[in-house]
This record gives structure tokens, sequence and C-alpha cells, in this order.
């Protein structure tokens, strides 16, 4: 059975200032809203009475023992698949943060392949957004969650999962299920996941179909037949031997990626459309020992034979993952949440990987800093902009030691201190020479660590000047200037710092101020012959008085 869902949405209007306005409101203060709970998957039991979901046949003393010991206390086995299903569904409503209600429709039924464990299927795919990106179809839970308003009846669920009455299964929310039987609430959240969007449109042969897709806009709805259309989980995939997204290349060589054993991979691109996006896919593969690409990538699982169902839409087996082809046990769910972060979902911060903001390093102030070589300092400060998954080193030279040298040789951040600013202070040297004020660097060298978006960053350097204590000669030194009050030249203290600024312009052309001081020596005598005179002229009226 597949859902279905009545043509809904797209069509964009003119957007004055006013509704610009709305919609940043609408993107900063709603978004903040949809944190404050989890969405809901809503079971809807399908089957008939009596079977399935809905069989009322009595557990044993034994059966209903062993499953009350793992967390599911039931008496009838529907009850106990009822229960294995609403746990499972929990696991990932713990993970999905927003308000938005995500309707399956479960039962079990008899597979035409009696090795088929469980089949998940969508309602028709949605697309939105610019024209140029309406090939690609979103499934109807996330496309509800991204647009952030219900775009099918609430009578049509979002996604239909089944599972095979044929096999055996263990229906305890903990420990291993037993011989010959199959782990229930793993297989149920696999499948679920199937229907957030972990799955490929892609067909044997490396084509894309043709399909008719919902286009929902804010005014109208209709439906558009598309003659090459893509789901968005194929946009994210990569061909390690192409180097290249596989919707960039001809049905060969998909077919080829497809079938490549380990050669093709997740390149999480995120949302399409979007420039200088990381992917949390990638993040969090590098915390895992096995199933990645060497530049962090997950593989996903591309056997040599191409198997319905299984090939493309699982990540590698060597990723002991929740979406591993051999389905284990959902402890460990966090690369599949983060590849379907990468597909516009929302996943809770709690034990995920560091934030995707673009790397960044800051350094301040990186240049204006003054060391003297009588042993005067100066510092600047170092701060990583986002989280890193491993530690960051960032080597420091000087670019002229013998004028000035760092405290440390290198800075190291970690995932726990990453916040924190680190004080790199710089000593003045005494090179012995009359060389005057000298210029030079203090050079952060690029980044090393095992988080890929880190290692090779290159953050800014920072200049300084150091200042010479070795006067040139014919300049008085500051201690041999005259004492405040004394007249020398024009006037004690005055005329010293005017020379000792002097020395320190001479690098920048010293010209300018040596007119300033000659057009001060040529008004300062006219003024001091002025006021002799009036002095004068006020002693000789007051004595005539």
């Amino acid at each position: 059975m597949r859902a279905n869902s009545e043509p809904h949405v797209i069509k964009r209007n003119e957007v004055n200032n006013l509704s610009i306005g709305l919609l940043f409101f609408l993107l900063t203060v709603f978004p903040a809203a949809s944190y404050s709970g989890a969405v809901t998957i809503e079971a809807i039991y399908a089957d008939v009475p009596g079977t399935g979901f809905n069989d009322t046949s009595g557990l044993t003393e034994e059966e209903r023992a062993m499953l009350g010991d793992n967390g599911n206390n039931a008496s009838t086995l529907g009850q106990a698949r009822r229960n294995a299903f609403e746990h499972a569904a929990g696991l990932l409503e713990q993970r999905l943060p927003g308000s938005n209600t995500i309707r399956v429709d479960v039962s079990f039924r008899f597979f035409e392949d009696e090795a088929t464990v469980a089949r998940a299927y969508t309602g028709k795919a949605i697309s939105f957004g610019p024209e140029e990106l309406l090939h690609i179809g979103y499934p109807p839970a996330l496309a509800e969650k991204i647009a952030g308003r219900a775009l099918i009846d609430e009578s049509v669920p979002h996604l239909v999962v089944a599972f095979s009455r044929s096999l055996e299964f263990y229906y305890g929310f903990y420990g291993e299920a037993p011989p010959f039987s199959i782990d229930f609430v793993g297989i149920a959240v696999h499948e679920i996941i199937h229907g957030l969007g972990f799955h490929s449109s892609l067909e044997e042969d490396g084509s894309f179909p043709s399909a008719t897709l919902n286009v929902t806009g804010e005014t109208q709805s209709f439906s558009l037949d598309v003659p090459e259309w893509q789901r968005i989980y194929d946009v994210q995939m990569y061909s390690e031997e192409d180097r290249e997204f596989i919707v960039d290349l001809e049905p060969r060589e998909r077919e080829r990626a497809i079938t490549s054993d380990t050669g093709l991979l997740w390149g999480g691109t995120a949302r399409p459309g979007e420039e200088n996006s990381c992917s949390y896919g990638q993040r969090m593969a590098e915390l895992k020992s096995a199933g990645i690409a060497p530049d962090g990538k997950p593989r996903l699982h591309a056997p040599p034979t191409f198997e319905e169902g299984s090939s493309i839409t699982h990540v590698h087996t060597d990723t002991e993952d929740i979406m591993e082809y051999l389905y284990p046990y959902p402890a460990d769910m966090d690369l599949s949440l983060a590849m379907l972060r990468d597909m516009g979902w929302e996943i809770n911060d709690e034990g995920f990987p560091p934030s995707c903001v673009l790397t960044g390093i800051s350094v301040t102030p990186t240049s204006g800093l003054v060391t003297t070589e009588g042993g005067g300092t100066a510092a600047f400060q170092v701060k990583l902009e986002s989280e890193p998954i491993s530690d960051v080193i960032i080597p420091l030279r000087s670019s002229d030691p013998s004028e000035g040298t760092a405290d440390t040789r290198a800075l190291e951040f970690t995932p726990d201190d990453w916040e924190v600013s680190k004080t790199v202070t710089v000593t003045g040297m005494n090179d012995g020479d009359e060389d005057g004020a000298r210029r030079y660097a203090i050079v952060l060298e690029r980044v090393r660590s095992r988080d890929r978006f880190y290692h090779g960053f290159d953050p800014d350097d920072v200049s300084l000047t150091n200042r010479d204590n070795d006067p040139e000669p014919g300049v008085p030194s500051p201690d041999s200037a005259s004492p405040p009050g004394e007249e020398a030249g024009l006037g004690g203290l005055g005329c010293a710092i005017a020379a000792e600024e002097q020395v320190q312009d001479t690098s920048r052309g010293g010209m300018p101020v040596q007119l300033l001081l000659a057009a001060l020596l040529i008004f300062a005598i006219p003024w001091r012959s002025l006021r002799t005179q009036k002095r004068h002229l006020i002693r000789a009226d007051f004595l005539s008085g």
C-alpha cells in the first residue's frame, strides 16, 4: 500500500517591505518555540481485527515474564507489538524537536519475497521552493516540517510501514533477541527513518524516474509532471571515483557508482541551493572508527549487485549504525540522525555533534601592537568560533626572533575549553643595534586537527613594532633631557617630547615634523617679543598713574 495525498501547494508572490519584516519575525520567533517539545509519531494500526497489531492471542507465562523483564508489559501478542512499536517511535521522538505530528500507517502482511523483513513507503513526494528546485521531492513529513504547516490531508498518513507475518520477532525493549528472532524495535526505528527521508529514487540502471509531484505554496496547489526527479536524499550522494555528486553524472556513471561496493559516499550538501553548508553526517562519521572514507564522508551500502530496497538507502555495514544493512539494535542512531539533519530535519543537541556553524578562528588585535627592546610586552587573544570534535592545535612562530618572541610555540584548544580565549604574550628583544623601530609578526601557522573542518585552517597573523632603546648618534636620550621648568630650545619638557616624536616618525617621513618645528620657532619669537612689550607698557601706565 502506498499512501497518497491530495495535490497541495506553490506559487511565489511579490514580497513587499511589510512581508519581509513579518517573515523575519516568523523566522526568528517561531522556530525557537518549536524546540519546546518533540514531534509526535502517531501510529495508525491498519490490521483487521484479530491479526497483526490487533492480534488478541494470549502470551504464555514464560513469554510475559521474558518481555516484562525487558520493559514490555503485555498479555496479548497484539498488545506486545503495539507497545514495541510505540517504544520505537518514542526513541525517535526524543531526538526530533518540534510540534508537528507524523502519522504512520502500520500493519503486518505477507510479502512475495519471504526473506523481506519489513518495508516502508511514503506518500507522493512534495516539492516546493524556487522553480529550479521543483524536481526535488521531499517526503511529506519532512516537507511539513520545513514549511511549518500541514501540506497533506489529516486523514492521510505520512508514511506506511509493513512488517512480515512470516517471520518471528522479539518485542522486548531491551536485551538481545533470542536465536532465530528479529529485534522488532530496531526494525521499527529503521523503517520510520526510511519514511523520514532516508530513501533514494534511483533506478537499478542509474536513471532517475519520471513522477508526478505535489507542488505546494502559499496560495495554490497543483500537480507537476517531471521527466526526471530526485528525492532530497539523492542530492546528497557523492561518487568517490568520479569526485562528483551523483546527480551530476550520466546514468551509466551513476549505475557504476551505486554498485561500487564502497565507492558511494554521503556528500552532505545540506539543503540544495544553500552555500557554505556543512554536513552533520560527516561530523558524526568522524567520531566513528569504521565505515568512513579518508575525508570523513560516511560510506553508503552499494554492493556489486544491486539489492532492491537495501542498496544506496543504508549506511555501509562497517558503521554499526541503525541504518546499517544488517539492522542492529538502535543503541546508536546518531549517524542516521545526522544525515537526516543534512536533509532538513532538526535534531536536538543532546549528545549530538557540535554545531555546524562555519569554522573560524578570531585573532584580536591583529595590528597596532608595540614591544620594546627593553623587554616591553604586548598581548593578543585567540578564540575558536565553533566547537570542534577533536583537539585543535595552532603553531606559532616569530617572523624575526631577534625583535620579538611569543610566550608559547603553539595554542591548543579542546572540545571542553574551546569557548575560552587564549592569550599570547609577545616580548620585545634587544638586538644591540641602533636600528630604530622595527616591524615583525607573530605568524599563526595552519591548524592541525582531526576535525577536518578545522584542519588546515589558516588564522590571521599579528603584526607588531619593536621600539629601539639605542638612540641614534646626536639625539639625546630621555635620561639627558632637561628637567621640567627649565628652558631648553622651546622650553623644557615640550622640546624633549617633540624630539622623541621626531625620532619615532623618521621611518614614516620626518620632513612634516621638521617644518612644524620651524613654524613654531618663527611664531614663538615675535609672540615672546610682543608679550615683553605689553608688560613694559602696563608697567609704565601704572607708574604714570
